[in-house]
């Protein structure tokens, strides 16, 4: 035995022994649903994944056991091979910077040649397949799973197959795992290898016009990026995920370029918010994905609007997925908005009593040319997600080895701001974009205006606060932190100064809405209504993923807004000057149009119309 296999061994026994006095379940145990000590959980899944699940380093998920699979553990769903290595590797990455074991190190190492492999086993630069397989003549269980038309004789490595039309599944979880491998563990050698494989998967589907094309000629199942075809809206958000983890390793302006492109011509950041669809059919593994780009996207990107649309992407998402035991989502979303307390004690009960690896019997027939093959054998199905939730949730330190929660370690743009007044966002001085050419003729000119320093008002005024000032407000109690609404200007402009604050400016109200990159909307420029809708389709989404870039709520969906200004109409002759107050915002029911945040209205200051539902956002001057 080589001295590198024995020391291998020798440590793998010592982590083992070491670590854990408790004895390990027998395998019929798998996947040990309801054990407390989550690290050596952990451990035992880790071991069980190598014993069971591995080929060449490559993940095989759903693997057929011996004697009736291969002994390789090549009979198995290999179409998702690739959508659960990227993934591992990412996991074993985490470990090895929490334990900092070479063994762990080696076993990357490995995984990230099998996933070299992938791409030279096709003989095609910057194409890379589903799975491969040792074997010079077709086997049996191709025709069991996937399309078996899609197996190929390798004519670069002729005693390989491997299987064809990578799904859009396959590159977004290896460009994953080998940004985190190229972060995190490589050598300057191998990074110089994620590099060089990274940046020929991307500029292949640059060359077919944002396609994943396959061997051929033909679009893959799920490989359509492209800008000038209708996709869904994961197909927005995974190729920005694409382009700047390949722009990140490689440091090639190409894919920077066409980053930006795709942003600022056709809209892909704003798409991509409403990646996570609430509509039937649910799709858990769109959310796999959505989570893996966006923890990318959020950790490279630099530029706060573009970052701000990611970060609404992200909230929609949690959202969808808090009550799905989706762990790995909760050390995401805890790490990017640490204060929102994502990663909890949920969080970890759903990690003690994980039990979506499986161990199955099975007696049934698979599709064959002819008579199909009756299978009677056990089935183990693959433990990545435990693992890499595991491991990641250590790395970002929510989760101590102990099991407790952690104190986190978030970026600094993530940590949440001190306020100086309570309740209040700071809006910086500068500059900004206000009003618009595409609205009404109040809205001209699209202009820049530039505001000092000024504090507003995170949430609008509630009936709560509001009664504390009028002992007359009266409201049902399930109201109490809904916007106070049907108050006059002058009851408004009274009880801002009440508490030493007063109303906003129309360019302030302007400004802390929509930020300073001239959006159409608080969240962008693509308009839906589960932005604004108190209880819409997203539930919390209209007033968490709408929030404006400066980190305003509901600027649009629950109310009018007075502000400070009288109404001057274009041309000023239509309007008698003087005589209305600009109000901002718009309801959620109103036209798409009436919420951008450059449109507005006026009304009589005296006015309590219930039909407009105007309320009450404060601001104040940076003293």
């Amino acid at each position: 035995m080589a001295i590198g296999k024995i020391t291998s061994v020798f440590l793998l026994l010592t982590v083992n022994t070491l670590c854990f006095s408790q004895q390990k379940p027998p395998i019929e145990a798998y996947p040990y649903n309801g054990y407390s000590d989550l690290h050596q959980k952990a451990i035992w899944l880790q071991e069980d994944l190598r014993k069971h699940n591995l080929y060449k380093g490559l993940v095989m998920p759903d693997v057929l056991q011996p004697p009736v699979g291969n002994e390789d553990l090549t009979t198995a769903h290999q179409e998702d091979g690739g959508n659960r290595s990227g993934p591992y590797l990412a996991a074993l990455c985490y470990q090895h910077r929490v334990t900092g074991e070479n063994l762990v190190k080696t076993w990357a190492d490995e995984t990230f040649a099998a996933i070299e492999f992938l791409e030279k086993v096709t003989g095609v630069p910057g194409m890379v397949a589903r799975s491969y397989n040792r074997s010079s003549v077709p086997q049996a269980h191709e025709e069991w799973f996937f399309f078996p038309m899609e197996w190929h004789q390798s004519t670069s490595f002729p005693e390989y197959r491997w299987l064809g039309d990578p799904s859009s599944d396959t590159y977004s979880h290896l460009i994953y795992g080998l940004a985190v491998y190229h972060d995190l563990v490589a050598d300057d050698g191998r990074k110089k290898r994620v590099s060089e494989l990274v940046s020929r998967m991307v500029k292949r589907e640059m060359d077919y016009g944002m396609r994943i094309v396959d061997l051929d000629g033909k679009t893959t199942l799920w490989g359509n990026y492209s800008p000038l075809l209708d996709k869904e809206k994961i197909n927005y958000l995974l190729p920005l995920m694409h382009l700047k983890v390949a722009w990140h390793v490689s440091g090639d302006r190409s894919f920077e370029h066409k980053y930006f492109e795709l942003i600022d011509k056709y809209q892909y950041a704003d798409h991509a918010m409403l990646t996570v669809s609430y509509k039937p059919p649910y799709a858990f593994w769109d959310s796999k994905l959505s989570m893996e780009a966006l923890y990318l996207l959020l950790k490279y990107e630099e530029d706060p609007n573009i970052r701000n649309k990611y970060l609404a992407a992200l909230e929609r998402a949690w959202l969808k997925e808090k009550d799905n035991n989706f762990t790995a989502f909760d050390v995401v979303y805890n790490h990017y908005v640490p204060e929102a307390d994502g990663f909890t004690r949920k969080s970890i009960d759903d990690m003690s009593h994980w039990s979506r690896a499986r161990r199955k019997e099975v007696d049934q027939y698979y599709r064959r040319q002819g008579d199909d093959d009756r299978v009677v054998g056990t089935w183990i199905n693959v433990p990545v997600d435990y693992i890499r939730a595991y491991w990641k949730a250590r790395y970002y330190k929510v989760l101590n080895e102990d099991g407790t929660i952690g104190v986190g370690n978030p970026p600094d743009w993530a940590k949440p701001p001190l306020d100086k007044y309570d309740g209040m966002v700071l809006i910086p001085a500068g500059s900004f974009i206000m009003g618009s050419e595409i609205g009404d003729d109040d809205e001209k000119p699209r202009r820049e205006v530039y505001l000092d320093g000024y504090y507003i008002d995170r949430f609008e005024v509630s009936n709560e606060l509001y009664a504390r000032f009028d002992a007359d407000h009266r409201f049902e109690a399930e109201n109490n932190n809904d916007p106070v609404t049907d108050v006059s200007w002058y009851e408004a402009d009274e009880y801002c100064r009440s508490i030493g604050k007063r109303l906003p400016t129309e360019a302030e109200w302007e400004k802390a809405a929509r930020g300073t990159d001239g959006r159409k909307y608080p969240w962008g420029n693509i308009h839906d209504f589960s932005f604004s809708e108190p209880d819409g389709i997203a539930d919390e989404a209209a007033w968490r993923a709408g929030k404006s870039p400066f980190g305003l709520y509901w600027t649009v969906g629950q109310a009018w807004e007075w502000t400070a200004d009288w109404y001057v109409s274009n041309p000023p002759a239509i309007v008698q000057q003087e005589k209305y107050k600009v109000i901002k915002g718009g309801r959620w029911q109103g036209d798409p149009s009436h919420q951008r945040s450059a449109h507005k209205y006026y009304m009589d200051p005296a006015s309590k119309i219930s039909g407009y539902h105007i309320g009450i956002r404060c601001a104040r001057g940076d003293e």
